[in-house]
């Protein structure tokens, strides 16, 4: 890539707010927790969100050299067999996670142009039907190269945060104005009732600011990348613990808990565009279609990035004979067009199955999604641990995000203690709502899911080095020959 083509400050701070950043997390967490997803909000932020990013910045300076991302960070601290288990569930939870995301595409499209969702029940066939060449379409983007992309989450990201400002300011405005808030702000609606149900929904607000660490993959690509990556991944922290604290505000003001929950998840973030406009005058149908029109182009941003950069770190740095050669093959701007086109394939399997009415391999792949829950807390778990040992081992890097030790190990400690919890949490709710033999195979599912599939994983990378290892001592003995 030319040095005209690098990836310059904004648009790797772009990068890093696009795929992190969701205004449906901000209405969707109102639907769960009402007002106090505010004050939920910013113990996230502080203590788990701000913590990754330092974690983070610090890791990709002092590894600017190599574009593995969070595989690149753990082999450099704690070793490759950690480095493998970190990336291979953060692969797999990802994997699962866009097989399951393509079908909003078309719903905010249908809101963009209609002002409405038309893929209501008699019309949800259509979404895995539309998924499919969307993930295609995605594919083909992400194999074009970051350079190419990275406009498209930078304009993207863009109009979103200046969309996300507009509706603060509205929002804080007309109450400042007399429009009355819409939630009743007490100590007994703020503060959180510490039971199960908030412990479950609490650990899902972790996961929703997790996204951070897909752009550690492209810090080849950027411009300077020791004073700018560490600047963009603060610049980023900022506007995105702002964007969803004060977004969480901005929405209980002008929506009531029983209008977010009657919208349901999926509308939630349209409706309360539509009340904020309409409070204003301004018709809310149109202020609707063109936020869906930015969320549209957004979210094509963000789901190229999770297709590509996870990819990057899976298959970029790992040691020869870890993977066949076919998959690791990259072109001179990093991009793996091949494990690319491999995931597109997968994708592909995974929303065609139901189509066809294959039971028995329906139910399999439902399993694996179930059992792949999970797999994308263990990356977080494992970074901090790595970081520690990183900070205790390396005592003069260039960039300190935490300038003392004890800081650094603190608020990493925190962080991985929001980690575990988090994994604990996430599926609490359901283990505790059922009771005997469900229980038990819901326990088995969701909390010994991942240990299944990084068990799967690492006998994948076994068999692939046994058969490495075999072929390169036959190569020896014909060269010797």
């Amino acid at each position: 890539m030319g040095e005209n083509k690098k990836i310059k400050l904004w648009a790797l701070v772009m990068l890093i707010f696009v795929p992190t950043f969701n205004f449906t997390n901000i209405a969707s967490n109102a639907v769960y927790l009402g007002a106090t997803a505010i004050p939920s909000w910013v113990i996230v932020s502080v203590l788990y969100f701000l913590p990754l990013c330092g974690v983070i910045a610090e890791m990709a300076s002092f590894n600017k050299d190599k574009d593995g991302g969070i595989y690149t960070w753990v082999e450099q601290a704690i070793g490759e067999k950690w480095a493998f288990i970190s990336t291979w569930s953060y692969f797999i939870g990802i994997l699962f996670y866009l097989q399951m995301v393509f079908s909003r595409i078309p719903v905010a499209a249908s809101w963009a142009l209609l002002g409405r969702n038309i893929f209501t029940d008699s019309n949800a066939y259509l979404l895995p039907i539309l998924s499919i060449f969307i993930c295609i379409a995605m594919t083909y983007i992400a194999t074009i190269g970051v350079s190419k992309f990275s406009k498209l989450a930078d304009f993207g990201g863009k109009f979103t945060l200046a969309a996300t400002v507009i509706f603060i300011v509205m929002a804080v405005v007309g109450y400042f104005n007399g429009t009355p808030s819409a939630t009743e702000f007490s100590v007994e609606t703020v503060v959180p009732k510490f039971n199960v149900s908030y412990f479950s929904t609490f650990s899902w607000l972790l996961f929703a600011v997790s996204g951070s660490e897909v752009a550690g993959t492209y810090i080849k690509q950027t411009e300077n990348p020791k004073k700018t990556f560490p600047k963009a991944m603060v610049i980023a922290t900022i506007l995105i613990a702002l964007s969803y604290i004060l977004g969480s505000v901005a929405v209980q003001l002008i929506a009531s808990p029983q209008v977010l929950e009657s919208a349901g998840i999926k509308d939630a973030g349209y409706v309360v565009y539509s009340i904020v406009a309409n409070n204003f005058g301004i018709n809310g149908k149109i202020v609707v279609q063109i936020y869906a029109a930015i969320f549209l182009v957004t979210s094509i941003a963000a789901y190229i990035i999770w297709m590509e950069s996870p990819i990057r770190a899976m298959f970029g740095e790992v040691p020869k004979g870890t993977f066949p050669e076919f998959l690791v093959k990259k072109r001179e701007d990093g991009t793996l067009v091949n494990a690319l086109w491999t995931q597109c394939v997968i994708l592909i399997v995974l929303i065609a199955i139901p189509l066809f009415g294959l039971k028995s391999i329906d139910a399999f792949f439902k399993l694996l999604t179930d059992l792949s829950a999970l797999t994308v807390v263990i990356p977080y778990i494992i970074l901090m641990c790595a970081y520690m040992s990183f900070r205790k081992n390396n005592k003069n890097i260039d960039f300190k995000f935490f300038k003392s030790n004890a800081l650094a190990y603190t608020m990493s400690g925190i962080a991985l203690v929001l980690s575990c919890t988090g994994f604990l949490g996430a599926g609490l709710d359901y283990v505790m709502g059922s009771s005997g033999t469900e229980a038990i195979l819901l326990i088995v599912k969701t909390y010994g899911g991942p240990l299944i599939l990084i068990g799967m994983g690492l006998v994948i990378r076994f068999m692939s080095q046994k058969s490495y290892n075999k072929s390169s001592r036959l190569e020896d003995k014909k060269r010797a020959v």
